[in-house]
């Protein structure tokens, strides 16, 4: 198979890993950036990333096979590959179009990405939603850290499975699933990070002292609980991202005895216990979170079909508070959401 033509737009952590996988491939790919301090900062430092103890470094240039270029010296791609965040993503989107005339387009935001963006009927086959199974941090020594191996997951539009030859480009490096359920997938995803990001930006701890607080896996258990009735009551049929939980069964009342809850989310915490979450790394870095596009997604979805989602809007509101600096994360912000439970 002839290797596709690929960029990335957006030098995040998603990207990294997925840059990582073509440079281990040797798959020639282009970083487009918007200006020159950044891609003057790319080839000068590179890509170093971190998983089981390996380290790749990914050098970079402004020719050869693995380049740094800005977005108006890029050619023609099959696929260009979105890591922004969603609130860059439609200025973005309109660049990947011009970039990939007759390719395919992938969203790897967290949320809901599709309904950030507005696509005509022509574009709409050409989205590939790219579903993140993983973490990855990016440590003050400039190194991504990888902890846990996960899945990249592709969905197209029903009967449209367009990512076969992005899968052979990244394989073996990051396992890949292409489906045609798409949401399925997505909504999983937003469930589990409403949960991870939003217990994580409030409490300013690691997953593993979280989930070894009662209050934290309350916390979760409740949120998912909400979550999960936003999702069949907007009819989603669920997949389950490899190494997660399905939160119909989980989140569901009565569908899981408390103490097996409890007990999965604390070896939950266990094997994670290091990680800190995406939006806790905002918060300390004094960035704007995605909580509008994680919690506040499902409650907008939530207002709009007219159910109560009180813990997660706590969640919203709280963040927000801490985001402005009107208040502070703390172990005490996961007892306010636990109540007296």
């Amino acid at each position: 198979m002839i290797m596709p033509k690929i960029a990335l737009l957006g030098t995040g952590a998603i990207g990294a890993s997925v840059a990582r996988a073509l440079y281990l491939n040797k798959v020639p790919f282009d970083i487009l950036v918007r200006d020159d301090a950044r891609k003057n900062e790319l080839i000068q430092n590179g890509i170093s990333f971190s998983m089981k103890g390996a380290l790749t470094r990914i050098p970079l240039m402004e020719t050869g096979d693995y380049r740094a270029i800005r977005i108006e010296q890029g050619g023609e791609y099959d696929y260009v590959l979105l890591g922004m965040k969603a609130t860059h993503l439609p200025a973005s989107l309109n660049h990947a179009w011009k970039l990939a005339p007759n390719g395919r387009v992938v969203l790897l935001q967290n949320g809901l990405p599709e309904e950030v963006i507005q696509v005509t009927a022509q574009e709409a086959p050409r989205i590939v939603a790219g579903i993140v199974g993983y973490n990855v941090q990016l440590l003050p020594d400039g190194v991504f850290f990888q902890s846990n191996p996960g899945h990249l997951i592709f969905g197209t539009v029903p009967g449209q499975a367009l990512a076969t030859a992005l899968k052979v480009a990244i394989e073996p490096w990051i396992p890949v699933i292409i489906t045609d359920n798409g949401p399925g997938y997505r909504w999983n995803k937003l469930a589990i990070n409403c949960v991870i990001n939003g217990l994580g930006a409030l409490s300013g701890q690691t997953l593993g002292a979280i989930f070894a607080n009662r209050a934290g896996r309350v916390g979760a258990i409740r949120i998912l609980e909400e979550t999960g009735t936003v999702m069949q009551h907007l009819g989603i049929k669920e997949e389950i991202v490899p190494g997660g939980l399905s939160v119909f069964k989980f989140g569901q009342k009565g569908s899981w005895p408390g103490f097996l809850q409890h007990l999965v989310l604390r070896i939950l915490g266990m094997k994670y216990s290091k990680v800190k979450t995406s939006m806790l790394q905002d918060i300390e870095n004094k960035r704007a979170t995605e909580v509008d596009a994680i919690q506040g997604a499902v409650v907008e979805a939530a207002r709009k079909a007219k159910i109560p989602t009180p813990i997660l809007s706590e969640v919203v509101e709280k963040i927000r508070a801490i985001e402005s600096g009107k208040a502070k994360p703390g172990a005490e912000n996961l007892t306010a959401l636990a109540g007296n439970s």
